[in-house]
């Protein structure tokens, strides 16, 4: 097999997603997904019966872990938009924003994580949340794909980055601040 020179413009030189994985890479993958399948057998196997108590924090701890998470990302990915100045690079970051930042109300509204009947809201505004959620980021990432193989003309100039960056942070937190919580 031939092996071909890949060729990287010069702006996106740092960008490790243009690069293919190395042969490490490739075992340190496999050998993740062999053990998630091994963890899973052990799960719907022999564990599969098992009933365990009830952990009430739970959903305290899965939604921090998310909210940090998420919001790292986005800082990473808006950070990449500084230097490649993508329009899809920027929307894929404000998606990620607005997951973390939607992740306050969710914990907030949940019955029984702050108070038993949830801090803000009624019944039904947890629902709510996690509909807003689990649409509202699959929307900026087909946003993304649309918008991922624009021409290098159309975009941002260096100077334009921060205030790009500042319209993105408003524009992403303005859903949050309409809605209606009761």
């Amino acid at each position: 097999m031939r092996k071909t020179a890949i060729v990287v413009p010069p702006e996106q030189q740092f960008v490790l997603s243009n690069f293919p994985p190395s042969r490490a890479q490739k075992r340190l993958a496999l050998g993740i997904v062999l053990g998630l399948i091994a963890a899973l057998y052990l799960v719907i196997g022999p564990f599969g019966g098992l009933r365990l108590g009830a952990v009430h924090s739970f959903v305290a701890v899965y939604t921090t872990a998310m909210f940090v998470t998420d919001l790292i990302t986005a800082i990473l990915l808006f950070t990449q938009f500084s230097i490649l100045r993508s329009r899809a690079i920027l929307v894929i970051a404000s998606g990620y924003l607005f997951t973390a930042l939607l992740i306050v109300p969710y914990v907030l509204a949940f019955p029984g994580v702050l108070a038993p009947n949830g801090l803000i809201g009624d019944l039904q505004t947890t629902a709510r949340l996690y509909l807003m959620w689990h649409i509202g980021f699959p929307l900026f990432v087909l946003a993304y794909a649309l918008s991922k193989d624009e021409e290098t003309s159309n975009r941002f100039s260096q100077r334009e980055v921060r205030s790009a960056i500042l319209r993105s942070v408003l524009m992403t937190m303005q859903p949050a601040q309409r809605q209606p919580y009761s």
